[in-house]
């Protein structure tokens, strides 16, 4: 028998009683706990965006330079990680920023959790898949640079995730 959430226990949204309005409100008006937020807090929201919009940029130059660099023969493989790398990276991004916008109760869905976890998860391995397959380039080459600070902010980027849903979840009475 599952028992009902409790209004004050409930979680996504961005604002407290929905709407994006406080998004901008300099934290005069509240946020609803969520992955981005944790217990509501405006400065975990920046914090989360800043570190996934610099993630994502990051992701995004690293893979324009290696997709319009030479093609050198035997980097198919390389190609299809880097793909999954974007692809992943701005599904999960896209998808987060969606699913605490229209979802009230974010932490009783763990299938869709599930598969969110795996986009970033996998992003980041095929990050530093591709990272690793440019260990024979100098180390100051523009994709050495960029996968490797790419994959250091997509871990930052899901440290933010896992955290704030952690506190979001102890905030209503799961932990």
């Amino acid at each position: 028998m599952t028992t009902p959430y409790k209004k004050g226990g409930e979680t996504g949204y961005y604002g407290a009683d929905g709407g994006l309005t406080p998004l901008f409100s300099c934290g005069s008006q509240a946020l609803a706990p969520s992955l981005l937020t944790g217990d509501g807090s405006h400065m975990a929201l920046w914090a989360s965006v800043l570190i996934h919009v610099a993630a994502l940029a990051l992701n995004l130059a690293a893979n324009i330079v290696f997709f319009t660099s030479s093609h050198a023969p035997g980097m198919d493989n390389a190609w299809i990680w880097a793909l999954f790398s974007l692809i992943g990276h701005i599904l999960a991004v896209v998808g987060t920023l969606t699913f605490t916008g229209f979802v009230r109760n974010a932490l009783t869905m763990p299938t869709v959790l599930t598969l969110g976890t795996g986009l970033f998860f996998g992003a980041i391995v095929a990050t530093a898949k591709v990272s690793f397959a440019h260990n024979g380039m100098p180390a100051e080459s523009a994709e050495c640079v960029l996968y490797n600070l790419s994959t250091l902010f997509q871990v930052f980027g899901m440290a933010s995730i896992m955290s704030n849903a952690i506190v979001a979840a102890a905030r209503a009475g799961g932990i």
